[in-house]
C-alpha cells in the first residue's frame, strides 16, 4: 500500500508540475507574436480614371462638349496625316492659329529653332521648312489618343504611354473652330 501511494504522490506530482510548466504558445489570431508587427491590410487600390476625368481634371466641360471637342479634334488630326504624308503645306497651313504663324515666321525664332535642331547645318528659313523638317519629323510613326484641357478653349492632345502623357499637338479654339498652336522656342 505504500507502494502505491507513492506512485500516487509521484503521479500526482509530476501531473501538477506538468500542468504548472509553461508550454509554448502559438498566438491567436487576433494577437499578434511579439516583435513582430501584425499584417495590415492592402490599401484598396485607386479606381482607374476614365478618359472623361483624366481629360477635363483641370476644367468643368461637359461630358458632351468633351465627346464634341474630341471628335472635331481628331478629325483635324487625321486631316492633318494626310498633309505630312504627302508634304502638303498649304493644306497643314490652313489649320495653323494666326499667332503661331506670326511667331514662326519671324527670322529670329526660325534661326534660334535651327540652332537646336539636331541635324546641324540645317537652316530653317521660312514656316514650310519648320513644317517639313520639324513638325513631320517629330509626329512620324505616333498615334494620339486622348485629349486634355488646359483651358475650355486650349487642349493638348496626347498618347498615352506608362500612364504618362505625351503631347504631340496643342490645339486652341477660335469662333468654334481648332486651330493648331505650334510650340514655340525654349528660352
Amino acid at each position: 500500500m505504500k507502494r502505491i501511494n507513492k506512485i500516487i504522490i509521484v503521479a500526482l506530482t509530476a501531473f501538477i508540475l506538468g500542468s504548472c510548466a509553461s508550454a509554448p504558445t502559438t498566438p491567436t489570431p487576433e494577437e499578434p507574436k511579439q516583435g513582430v508587427a501584425a499584417p495590415q491590410p492592402e490599401p484598396a487600390p485607386e479606381p482607374a480614371k476614365d478618359e472623361y476625368t483624366r481629360s477635363t481634371e483641370n476644367v468643368h466641360v461637359t461630358k458632351e462638349v468633351f465627346e464634341d471637342d474630341k471628335s472635331k479634334v481628331l478629325h483635324i488630326i487625321d486631316n492633318l496625316d494626310l498633309y505630312m504624308k504627302n508634304y502638303d503645306y498649304n493644306g497643314w497651313y490652313k489649320y495653323v492659329d494666326p499667332e503661331s504663324r506670326q511667331y514662326w515666321s519671324m527670322k529670329g525664332n526660325l534661326t534660334k529653332a535651327s540652332s537646336l535642331l539636331k541635324k546641324k547645318g540645317l537652316r530653317l528659313l521660312t514656316l514650310e521648312d519648320y513644317f517639313r523638317f520639324v513638325f513631320i519629323p517629330a509626329r512620324a510613326g505616333h498615334t494620339v489618343e486622348e485629349i486634355r484641357y488646359v483651358t475650355e478653349d486650349l487642349v493638348k492632345v496626347v498618347q498615352v504611354e506608362d500612364d504618362t502623357d505625351i503631347v504631340y499637338y496643342t490645339f486652341k479654339k477660335t469662333n468654334d473652330h481648332w486651330r493648331l498652336v505650334l510650340p514655340k522656342n525654349p528660352d
